[in-house]
């Protein structure tokens, strides 16, 4: 969350008591509080409007400078602290991921470096082309454990805050040094940057403690590339799930589906705001997606430590959680790409600010 009130620092002008002192402090830390519970509760609302958008990447232009190359190289005719979405590029680029082509297996097979993975990895690239998704069983099952004690500690000494909706915590990277070192393990980074064919760089983290029910979606509204398809999640398993919990759900080969972006549905935004209608619209023309081309749900029930990677434009969600009172103890890592990639949220219309994790 962009906006903050500031601590309350430096000498009082006049002398008083240690007592008075005191009193002032916890009064500004109360109103700190109260002021950031009336934005976590309204935060839904207020994301959607423009001009915090503007304040925001105006905050971190230095950061988002460097995308004046790629917003001429794509036709985007706006300064880049402005708002930004598909329909302002006016041209797009035609470079996709390798093992999104059409001769993607005959690429993989051709591919030097494919030789240096063992078969079960190979196996996994195929899985990829021809569904959109791979599975890693037991990849970080070692050190899921030490994940779970430091978010219990994160979230008990109010180290991180829940987000808007009350139900995860994001970029948990900045208080636990396990997933700091799971966001950049070797072996995982090489193994995403050879699928993409691209050098992969993590973007932000997300802890689910619950499951999340969501709708069945696509990444790539809320994560958006330029050229197209160069985003991958992680989603690593904490906990043994199961029926009930919540599990994760996906639909087998949806990656081969055209992107939906904002252009492709009804929705009221405006040049001031995101209309509270977009995500709404987007669920909609997703349904409407999985009913024509009769897409076949699956249902992972992940063991502990097991990680599945998914495509951008891969369909997934949440199962119903009917198990009360159950958890479903997840990390996700969402990763972009270097080299020539223009990311931006389509959802909301905002560049991307890419933060060194």
């Amino acid at each position: 969350m962009f906006l903050s009130t500031e601590d309350l620092s430096g000498t009082p002008e006049s002398q008083g008591t240690p007592i008075v002192l005191a009193g002032l402090l916890n009064n500004t830390i109360f109103v700190r509080h109260k002021t950031m519970g009336i934005l976590t509760k309204y935060w839904a609302t207020l994301r959607r409007l423009k001009i915090l958008h503007l304040l925001h990447n105006m905050r971190h232009y230095s950061r988002l400078k460097s995308n004046k190359k790629l917003y001429d190289e794509f036709g985007i005719d706006r300064s880049v602290v402005r708002s930004v979405s598909h329909k302002d590029i006016s041209k797009s680029s035609e470079d996709i991921p390798w093992l999104d082509r059409p001769d993607a297996r005959t690429r993989l097979n051709a591919n030097p470096e494919t030789r240096s993975f063992i078969r079960e990895y190979v196996s996994q690239f195929e899985n990829w082309i021809d569904k959109g998704y791979m599975i890693f069983p037991g990849m970080f099952r070692d050190v899921a454990d030490q994940v779970n004690t430091e978010m219990e500690r994160i979230v008990q000494n109010e180290e991180l805050d829940f987000d808007y909706t009350n139900s995860r915590v994001m970029n948990s990277w900045q208080a636990s040094q396990t997933v700091r070192k799971i966001v950049h393990d070797e072996q995982m980074i090489d193994l995403l940057s050879f699928t993409l064919g691209k050098k992969v760089v993590p973007f932000q983290t997300i802890n689910f403690f619950r499951g999340s029910e969501q709708h069945t979606h696509s990444d790539f509204i809320h994560m958006t590339t330029e050229p197209k398809g160069f985003l991958v999640a992680a989603w690593i398993a904490l906990e043994d799930i199961g029926e009930g919990q919540g599990p994760l759900h996906y639909y087998p080969g949806s990656h081969k589906l055209p992107y939906v972006l904002g252009e492709d549905f009804d929705h009221s935004s405006s040049a001031w705001s995101v209309g509270d209608d977009l995500y709404g619209n987007f669920e909609k023309k997703i349904d409407e997606q999985v009913s024509k081309n009769k897409l076949k749900k699956e249902i992972f029930h992940a063991k502990k430590g097991d990680v599945l990677f998914w495509h951008a434009n891969l369909l997934h969600g949440g199962e119903e959680v009917t198990i009360p009172d159950s958890t479903r103890k997840s990390l996700v890592i969402h990763y972009f790409c270097e080299g020539g990639v223009l990311c931006y949220h389509e959802i909301t219309q905002r560049p991307a600010v890419i933060i060194e994790i």
